[in-house]
């Protein structure tokens, strides 16, 4: 199994899948092994972590604007090969891509030119979208279709040359025909220009690694829908849907929230611009303090961000700021809070945390974006509002402190979420179809 990063060093949604996946997989007597760049290090070498095996192949690659682009290998892809022909194994099953000196569709190709064969699972959309929000210009959700005029004008429009986007595309779509690449000219003009080229690529790169994979697995209907809309056979994917990671076994008896007192919010995740914490605290301006309180778990993945963050909070009697919460005990701390609330500012796929929300019987507050939209109805077990919006999310809280019966009612209604034991067992059955095919 292959991702570019690992526990313990980030814990984030795909991740604590492959985690949990893999230790299903060694219980039902499959070998399975992880595979991770050792970035920055000359050095091939592995560590344990909870009874599995983690292998960081030599990755020393210096990141610069060729690397990135895609103009040369990265330097740790001989590691990845040895490491390939060292155990033989029959199947590799990469869960994320990220170009650069991380896992590219180059370490795709490698496995299966050794006679792997080679699953790929989508934990995220920037596979069909070149801004990786399925946002329309940051502001409507996208249907997922690649279209060179559309997505260039919101790519532009992310990078902020959205003024100039409809006298820029038309160029771009131009010299693109003609195959001039100006990515070549190394400065922003230039990049602008090859936004045609940036966005024809995405295709062809999505194509590419779909004749490489011998099955993709999504974990949405609604991403299964964008990769037939992008010309992927249906009978290539299979849907293997979101099931809570592992079960609450602390056996834990702390305070569990009752409705009574103060609205107890939570925000459980990486503490970046994706995540939207900036929406949240936002948000509780103008909210009466001693009626609403909010506690921040998280790994600071930006600096910056985060003291930005700590500024919106700073002052603030009423948000805490906790610092890491381990995985273990993430679902009976759930427990304590009214809520739980996931502003996503890109379209989650099918977020872990929403899954150990309903293990928690925790209404979950979300953006409205196509993962969180998939498995929450406003109403019912959860609520959402509008994507971006600080005053949509401000009138979701403002509703939840004037009228304690809205949570309640929406907690009585929340399903215990399926059992990652049923997901292992798909993928099973799936790797057995794979192998037995000639």
């Amino acid at each position: 199994m292959v991702c570019n990063h690992f526990l313990p060093d980030q814990t984030a949604g795909t991740e604590v899948y492959s985690w949990a996946l893999a230790l299903h997989l060694k219980h039902s007597h499959i070998e399975t092994e992880i595979v991770i760049p050792n970035y920055g290090k000359n050095v091939t070498d592995h560590y344990f972590y909870d009874q599995l095996k983690i292998h960081r192949f030599a990755e020393p690659s210096v990141v610069d604007r060729s690397l990135i682009m895609g103009r040369r290998l990265p330097e740790g892809l001989a590691a990845f090969r040895e490491l390939i022909t060292q155990y033989r194994p029959d199947i590799v099953h990469f869960h994320e891509l990220a170009g650069s000196n991380g896992i590219s569709l180059h370490h795709v190709a490698a496995a299966k030119e050794m006679g792997c064969r080679v699953v790929m699972t989508f934990h995220l959309a920037g596979y069909t979208c070149r801004t990786g929000t399925l946002m329309y210009k940051g502001e409507t959700i996208c249907d997922g279709r690649i279209n060179i005029k559309r997505c260039g004008n919101c790519y532009l429009h992310s990078k902020g040359f959205g003024t100039v986007a409809p006298v820029l595309i038309p160029f771009s779509i131009l010299l693109h025909k003609l195959g001039i690449d100006t990515m070549n000219w190394n400065n922003p003009l230039g990049t602008a220009l090859g936004t045609a080229n940036l966005i024809s690529n995405q295709t062809i790169q999505l194509q590419k690694l779909c004749n490489l994979c011998d099955r993709l697995v999504v974990l949405t209907n609604w991403y299964r829908d964008v990769l037939h809309r992008n010309g992927i056979d249906k009978e290539m994917i299979t849907w293997i849907p979101q099931a809570l990671a592992f079960p609450d076994t602390t056996n834990e008896t702390g305070k569990v929230d009752d409705g009574n007192g103060p609205v107890r919010l939570m925000f459980i995740g990486r503490i970046s611009p994706f995540k939207g914490l900036h929406l949240l605290l936002e948000a509780l301006q103008g909210l009466d303090e001693n009626a609403i309180q909010l506690d921040i778990y998280g790994q600071i993945n930006d600096d910056d961000y985060a003291d930005m963050c700590r500024r919106l909070s700073a002052g603030k009697s009423n948000i805490h700021w906790m610092g890491l919460l381990p995985q273990p005990k993430v679902v009976s701390a759930m427990r304590q809070y009214s809520a739980l609330c996931l502003c996503s500012t890109f379209s989650e796929m099918s977020p872990l945390v929403i899954q150990e929300a309903f293990e928690a019987r925790l209404p979950v507050i979300a953006s409205n974006v196509h993962g969180n939209a998939e498995q929450i109805k406003h109403g019912k077990n959860g609520l959402l509002f509008k994507f971006g919006d600080v005053e949509s999310l401000r009138e979701q809280l403002r509703s939840c402190v004037q009228d304690a019966g809205i949570l309640r009612q929406i907690k009585n209604n929340i399903e215990t979420p399926g059992s990652f034991s049923v997901v292992a067992d798909a993928y099973i059955h799936l790797y057995n179809q794979i192998l037995s095919v000639a």
